[in-house]
C-alpha cells in the first residue's frame, strides 16, 4: 500500500474531512457580505497608517527646522564670535532695523552697511569691516 493511502485513509484525517470542506465556506454566501463592521475596522486601519504617516512628516519637518539657524541665534552667535558688548550688539540691531533688514545677521557681511555703522560707533565699524 502506498505511504500516501495510508494517510488519506487515517481515521484522524478522515474525522476532519469536513472541516476541509467548509474551509472555503467563509469566502461564499453570507460570510461574503459587506457589514458595518468590516467598515469600521479598514477605515480604523486607515486612519491609524494615515494618522502614523502624520506624525512621521511633522517629526521630519520639526527636525530639518531644528537644524536650520533661527535668525536671532545666529545673530548671537556672530555677536559673540565678534566679541561685541550688550550696547554694541543693541546698537547693531538699530542700525539693521533703521536699514530695513529683514534678518539684522546681515549686518555683518554687508559691506555697504559700514558708513551705516561709522555713523553712529567708527571703532564698531572699523571692528567689524577694517579687512573690508
Amino acid at each position: 500500500m502506498p505511504l500516501i493511502g495510508i494517510y488519506v485513509r487515517s481515521p484522524l484525517l478522515l474525522g476532519q474531512i469536513d472541516n476541509w470542506r467548509r474551509l472555503g465556506d467563509h469566502f461564499s454566501g453570507e460570510h461574503l457580505e459587506w457589514r458595518t463592521e468590516d467598515a469600521l475596522g479598514w477605515a480604523t486601519v486607515v486612519l491609524a497608517f494615515a494618522g502614523g504617516f502624520w506624525v512621521l512628516s511633522r517629526l521630519g519637518s520639526w527636525q530639518e527646522r531644528s537644524r536650520d539657524q533661527p535668525p536671532k541665534r545666529l545673530f548671537a552667535e556672530l555677536a559673540a564670535a565678534h566679541r561685541l558688548s550688550y550696547l554694541e550688539r543693541r546698537l547693531c540691531r538699530a542700525v539693521a532695523r533703521d536699514e530695513g533688514l529683514r534678518e539684522p545677521a546681515e549686518l555683518f557681511v554687508r559691506v555697504d552697511l559700514a558708513g551705516a555703522l561709522a555713523a553712529r560707533n567708527a571703532s564698531l565699524a572699523a571692528r567689524l569691516f577694517d579687512n573690508a
